[in-house]
């Protein structure tokens, strides 16, 4: 009897385990599907990509030859599709490239994709007390860590000098165009910390937050922001636990013309 009840549980839980792998195998799926329509929206996927002409608009000459596409982004097909997107993010070379949305807080975008659908894999967002138009001092993007390496997977891997090398900008596109943040440091943050708090500069915190910031880096990359610098965050989970992240963090130093399509 006992061993009958005891193959009938090590079956039960066989057929649990197993329906939870073929879930998070159909979510990846779906995510990446996803994705994969967020890029040909934007009019950045590979198909539409080799359809354009090889000469690109005169605007787009002035961005590095690795971000070059991004100046077509269509922001407004996206909306169309969520008008809680308010741009693109994108390090060449790494595979992060993705549409970014802000909601009404920081929690929706966390299950749910750019789309608005249940997603495990969630959506990079803003967060929710940052402007939509992306001239706060402090801008938060955050992201899961995919164990896939999708969405901030590849993030980890800037704890390695040489990978910042490799891939040292971060582009963002939003309605004004396209802004290049070089990385500066790469760290796990306290959620206490300085990084979080979302009031300095209304206390006076910004030269405090940034001689932090380069404190704290395992990578010394000799790019210093200064008080007067827009910052961008990306921030992680570091697969530890709850009370840290990891943050990869860039300072903003240049800014480009869109071609249109915002």
């Amino acid at each position: 009897m006992i061993r009958r009840y005891l193959r009938g549980f090590l079956a039960l839980a066989l057929a649990v385990s197993l329906g939870v792998l073929l879930y998070r195998a159909y979510d990846g799926w779906r995510g990446a599907r996803a994705n994969e329509e967020a890029l040909r929206t934007a009019g950045l996927d590979e198909v539409q990509k080799a359809e354009r002409p090889e000469t690109l608009p005169e605007n787009a000459e002035t961005l590095p030859e690795e971000a070059a596409r991004l100046a077509e982004t269509d922001l407004a097909a996206l909306r169309e599709v969520n008008g809680d997107i308010v741009g693109w993010l994108e390090i060449p070379g790494t595979g992060l490239s993705y549409p970014v949305a802000q909601g009404t807080d920081n929690q929706f975008y966390l299950s749910h994709n750019w789309k608005k659908e249940p997603s495990g894999g969630g959506a990079v967002f803003l967060e929710q007390t940052n402007g939509r138009d992306l001239e706060d001092f402090h801008l938060i993007i955050y992201g899961h860590r995919m164990r896939d390496g999708s969405m901030f997977g590849s993030l980890k891997h800037y704890g390695d000098p040489e990978y910042r090398r490799q891939h040292p900008d971060i582009y963002l596109v939003s309605e004004d165009g396209v802004r290049r943040y070089e990385i500066f440091a790469a760290y796990e943050a306290g959620v206490t910390g300085l990084v979080y708090r979302l009031d300095l500069e209304e206390s006076g915190l910004e030269e405090e937050f940034l001689r932090s910031c380069l404190e704290n880096s395992v990578i010394d990359t000799g790019v210093v922001p200064e008080a007067g610098d827009q910052v961008l965050t990306l921030s992680t989970c570091t697969g530890r636990g709850y009370g840290a992240r990891w943050v990869v963090q860039g300072t903003l130093r240049g800014r480009y013309d869109m071609s249109g399509g915002s």
